[in-house]
């Protein structure tokens, strides 16, 4: 179950709150945050800010279309174009565990978000597609981000808990027995796509090592504003989901 949160942002204890929902299925919806200065705050009770290449100096990232920006590598985001669910910052050795992504004003059509849980992908391709799975597993079987990027995998497991760590734009490199069966893959990820879309105020919080994201074409002047980080210390959020999971979240 996805919980929705109202957001006080005067309340010191909203981050806590907006943990605890997520703590579940790696994602909760909120609302009541009112400007940037506040967007902010929240973020800051929940994580460590991560300061993004893109990223202003106080760790937001404006996400919108930037025109000519968006046709450098690894930069579609910042364009009106369709974006496939994706792990951010996903050439990162480590890339942060928390996104939480806020809509500051929509788009005059289209933008709705897309979600994919990891733990009901990795549960569909055990079902549907084994040896895809086993591939997704394999060590050093992609290369993230190009040449100076990271290469691992789609899937790496730890006791009985999995990350997913995933892009499938010109900055992804798959072995050949992914390659091979990359219209599967993309044919699963089509069929769980999920879309959210995000009222001016609302936003979300995901772990970014469950949860894959990604968004709709849009026309119009669509303002999303981005913090990435790692959970504080003083908040308990587990990473990637546990492998045994009989029911994966429904969004």
């Amino acid at each position: 179950m996805i919980y929705h949160v109202r957001i006080d942002p005067h309340d010191s204890q909203a981050g806590a709150r907006l943990a605890a929902a997520l703590r579940d299925v790696g994602l909760a919806t909120f609302e009541g945050v009112t400007d940037r200065a506040s967007l902010l705050r929240l973020a800051e009770q929940v994580m460590h800010v991560w300061h993004h290449r893109d990223s202003d100096t106080d760790g937001v990232t404006a996400i919108g279309d930037r025109g000519e920006l968006a046709r450098r590598p690894g930069s579609a985001g910042f364009g009106r174009d369709e974006l496939t669910v994706h792990t951010e910052s996903s050439a990162e050795d480590r890339p942060p565990r928390l996104m939480l992504l806020f809509c500051a004003r929509g788009a005059a059509s289209g933008g709705e978000c897309r979600l994919v849980d990891g733990a009901r992908l990795h549960h569909e391709l055990a079902l549907r597609d084994p040896e895809l799975l086993d591939a997704l597993h394999t060590p050093r079987s992609v290369l993230f981000g190009g040449a100076a990027g990271h290469l691992g995998s789609v899937f790496t497991e730890h006791d009985g808990r999995a990350v997913v760590r995933f892009r499938l734009d010109d900055l992804a490199r798959f072995s050949p027995q992914i390659t091979r069966r990359l219209a599967s893959l993309r044919a699963i990820l089509h069929d769980l796509e999920t879309p959210m879309p995000l009222m001016p105020g609302h936003g979300y919080l995901l772990c970014n090592t469950r949860w894959l994201h990604g968004r709709a074409a849009f026309a119009g002047e669509r303002l999303m504003y981005r913090l990435l980080g790692n959970p504080l210390p003083t908040v308990e959020i587990p990473e990637g989901f546990a492998t045994s999971l009989a029911e994966p979240a429904t969004v």
